[in-house]
């Protein structure tokens, strides 16, 4: 593939020999990150195709009955045959840490696009257990908004169980019996503009994340981001969280804001994160020295609440 048009934009070098894996999803993210010049995929999901993708993701009708997987491989091979791509059909919380260490050990970028919130609570884990960045993605009841949270090691100090531990606390609810609103949103409403509308700006975190640093406008992303690492996106003009308008509380009400906009709100860490909090504190303990070349030292808990809750 030529890629000199993008080269203004992107560190097309350093996508070509990064590694992400993508769990669930994202199949039009995944070839949009291989049309942005990445070089190596792996992908994890059990489902197969079944006919309503075709309407709605970035499948065909002659690849119904096919595990998902093995059907994007091949679409990225089409799109780029240098691509490396590896699959696995598997359960990613059946998976062992042995595992885990094979095949997400080498990632340069985590990507978590499934409804499972076991699995986006695991991939938290895993994330900061191997000292990860990673993306989580979705969209919200009825696909009237969408979210991307993101981390970041020595960047970012909330991890994603910080930013949404509203939604950790529904599911402890559910778990124990008591009435809590669902944790696993269905994606039922969602259409295909939805999904590349989201995946559109989750697609250039990605590569923000992937680059960090370099020279061009994405690689600076992260950095301009800093803590704002929870993106919402509105979808539908009347779109509330919880009966609160948050999108015009931050954006105001003048008749031009209407929809299709992204609010970036920053996090802080919660100070007993039973994910993060012990990491953080591992990283104050270093002695200065060890602190001028240890980039989580820079990891200082604040106190903060989530804005993302349960019943998006």
């Amino acid at each position: 593939m030529n890629f000199d048009r993008i080269r203004p934009s992107i560190d097309v070098d350093r996508m070509q020999r990064a590694h992400v894996t993508v769990v669930g999803g994202a199949n039009g993210l995944t070839r949009d990150l291989v049309h942005s010049g990445l070089g190596s995929v792996t992908h994890i999901d059990f489902d197969r195709i079944e006919p309503s993708n075709a309407a709605r993701q970035d499948f065909d009708l002659t690849d119904v009955g096919r595990y998902k997987a093995e059907a994007l491989a091949a679409s990225l091979k089409r799109l780029n045959p240098d691509v490396q791509v590896t699959y696995l059909v598997r359960n990613f919380c059946e998976l062992s840490e042995e595992e885990v260490d094979q095949h997400l050990g080498q990632s340069d970028l985590l990507i978590f696009a499934t409804d499972s919130f076991a699995a986006q609570a695991r991939g938290n884990i895993e994330s900061l257990r191997l000292g990860k960045p990673a993306l989580w993605i979705g969209l919200y009841q009825g696909a009237r908004a969408g979210e991307i949270v993101y981390y970041a090691p020595g960047i970012t100090r909330a991890c994603y169980r910080c930013i949404c531990s509203g939604r950790y606390e529904a599911f402890e609810r559910q778990a124990r019996g008591q009435a809590a609103p669902p944790v696993n949103v269905p994606s039922t409403g969602g259409t295909i503009f939805d999904l590349h509308l989201v995946d559109a700006i989750a697609g250039q975190i990605a590569v923000g994340l992937i680059t960090a640093g370099a020279p061009n406008r994405m690689g600076r992303l992260i950095g301009q981001l800093d803590q704002r690492n929870l993106l919402q996106v509105k979808i539908d003009p009347n779109y509330t969280l919880n009966g609160r308008d948050v999108f015009g509380e931050y954006l105001g009400h003048h008749p031009a804001q209407f929809s299709f906009n992204t609010i970036a709100l920053p996090m802080e860490p919660e100070p007993d994160c039973p994910d993060c909090a012990t990491l953080r504190r591992a990283a104050q303990e270093v002695t200065p020295c060890e602190q001028s070349s240890n980039d989580t030292s820079r990891a200082t808990p604040r106190a903060g609440r989530s804005r993302s809750g349960s019943s998006a």
